[in-house]
C-alpha cells in the first residue's frame, strides 16, 4: 500500500536476475536444482535425476516469465530514478528548463537532504510541492497512479467479500468505510459511549 511503482521495479529487476541465475543453474552440466529446494529434495529422497525433457520445459517457463515481467515493467522505468533521488540524479532530456533548474535548487538545498531520509518519497514530494511544483508535481503523476490502483483493487476485493450470494441486495456504502480504512477503532470509547438498555 504504501509502496510505488519504483520500489517494485527494483524488485522485479532483481527478480529477474534471479531467474537468470535459475536457468544458468539448470543448463550447467548436472542440472542443478540448489535453486528449487522442493524438487532438489524430491529428486534427492527418490535418487532421481532431472529429466532432459523437465529440464527443458522449466528452462521454457522461467524464459517466458522473464518475458512476461520485462513487457509490464520495461527499461524506460530507469528515466524515473531522479524521482527515487533527486538529490544526485541528473535531469532526463525531456525536463523543460524550469524542471531543470528546480531539480538544480533540490539538489543543492542542505536542508531537504535531511528531510528526504525522513520522508516517505510520496511525503517528500508533497511536502516541497510548494517551492518545487513543477518537479513535485512531474513525480506525483508518476507516483501517485500505482498507490490509487492499488485502493482500487482493494475496494473492488472488499465488494465482492461483502456482496455474496445471499447479500446481494445489500447497500454496501458504509461497511465499505470499515472495510477499507486502515484506522483502528477505539472500542472502549465506543462501549463507553453506548448507552445500556435500561430494563437490565
Amino acid at each position: 500500500k504504501e509502496t510505488h511503482i519504483l520500489q517494485l521495479y527494483d524488485k522485479i529487476v532483481a527478480f529477474i536476475k534471479k531467474i537468470n541465475l535459475w536457468k544458468r543453474k539448470l543448463t550447467e552440466e548436472n542440472g542443478k536444482t540448489t535453486c528449487f529446494p522442493i524438487l532438489k529434495y524430491f529428486l534427492g529422497e527418490n535418487d532421481l535425476e532431472l529429466p532432459l525433457s523437465l529440464k527443458t520445459i522449466f528452462l521454457e517457463h522461467l524464459t517466458n516469465l522473464e518475458t512476461h515481467f520485462m513487457k509490464y515493467f520495461p527499461e524506460e522505468m530507469k528515466q524515473y530514478y531522479w524521482i527515487k533521488d533527486p538529490l544526485t540524479e541528473k535531469p532526463p532530456s525531456n525536463f523543460t528548463t524550469t524542471e531543470e533548474e528546480q531539480l538544480i535548487d533540490i539538489s543543492s538545498d542542505s536542508s531537504l537532504r535531511m528531510q528526504f531520509s525522513s520522508y516517505s518519497l510520496l511525503g517528500f514530494c508533497n511536502n516541497i510541492k510548494d517551492e518545487y511544483p513543477e518537479v513535485s508535481n512531474k513525480a506525483l503523476r508518476i507516483l501517485i497512479p500505482f498507490a490509487t490502483s492499488y485502493l482500487c483493487e482493494a475496494g473492488f476485493s472488499a465488494v465482492a467479500v461483502l456482496k455474496s450470494k445471499y447479500r446481494s441486495k445489500l447497500n454496501v456504502e458504509k461497511e465499505m468505510h470499515v472495510a477499507v480504512t486502515t484506522l483502528i477503532p477505539n472500542f472502549e470509547k465506543l462501549i463507553n459511549e453506548k448507552q445500556a438498555h435500561c430494563s437490565h
